[in-house]
C-alpha cells in the first residue's frame, strides 16, 4: 500500500477507503476470521511452528499462504497447459522464525498440480530496489537486514 496509496488517491480513491482497501491486500495483517483449512506439510509445519512463539502472526501467515493458494488455483485455471506461471518472493522472517515463502509456494503449486521447474535465488542491490527508502543509511534497521534477496519459483501447468 505504501508504494501506491498517493496513485490510489489520484485516480479518486478516498482516504478514508485506503484503510478497507489495504485490508483486502492479499498478505494484510487484518485478519477476517479463522481460516482453518489445511495446507500442504512443510508450509502447515511452518505455520505450526510460529503458533507456538506467536498465534496472532501464526494466523497471519496461514491467511497468507490460503490466499496465494487461491492465486496459484486461479493461475491454474487460466494457464493453457505447457504454459508457465513465474511468481517472485522474499523471504521473511516473523518473531525470529524463518519463513522460506518460495518454498511454500512451490510446494502449494505442487499440490495444486503443477510442476516446479525450479526455484532460483536473485540477490536484491540495496541501491537500485523501490521500498522501503533508507534515510540516513541506517543499516542496523530490521528492513535493511532481511531485504537482500528474492527467490523467482517457476510453475508449468503439465495437463
Amino acid at each position: 500500500m505504501r508504494a501506491h496509496k498517493f496513485s490510489l488517491v489520484w485516480f479518486g480513491h478516498s482516504t478514508t477507503a485506503l484503510s478497507t482497501l489495504r485490508g483486502r491486500y492479499i498478505g494484510s495483517e487484518k485478519l477476517d476470521g479463522n481460516r482453518c483449512a489445511d495446507l500442504p506439510s512443510k508450509a502447515e509445519a511452518a505455520v505450526r511452528k510460529l503458533g507456538q512463539i506467536n498465534m496472532g502472526k501464526a494466523k497471519v501467515l496461514r491467511k497468507y499462504l490460503l490466499e496465494m493458494t487461491e492465486v496459484i488455483t486461479e493461475m491454474d485455471r487460466v494457464l493453457k497447459p505447457g504454459k508457465a506461471a513465474v511468481i517472485v518472493v522474499g523471504p521473511s522472517l516473523m518473531r525470529g522464525l524463518e519463513i522460506l515463502t518460495h518454498e511454500y509456494l512451490a510446494e502449494i503449486g505442487e499440490a495444486i498440480g503443477f510442476r516446479v521447474a525450479g526455484i532460483q535465488k536473485r540477490k536484491i542491490d540495496r541501491d537500485r530496489r523501490m521500498l522501503p527508502v533508507s534515510f540516513g543509511r541506517n543499516g542496523d534497521s530490521m528492513i535493511e537486514q532481511r531485504m537482500h534477496e528474492e527467490f523467482v519459483v517457476g510453475l508449468v501447468k503439465d495437463s
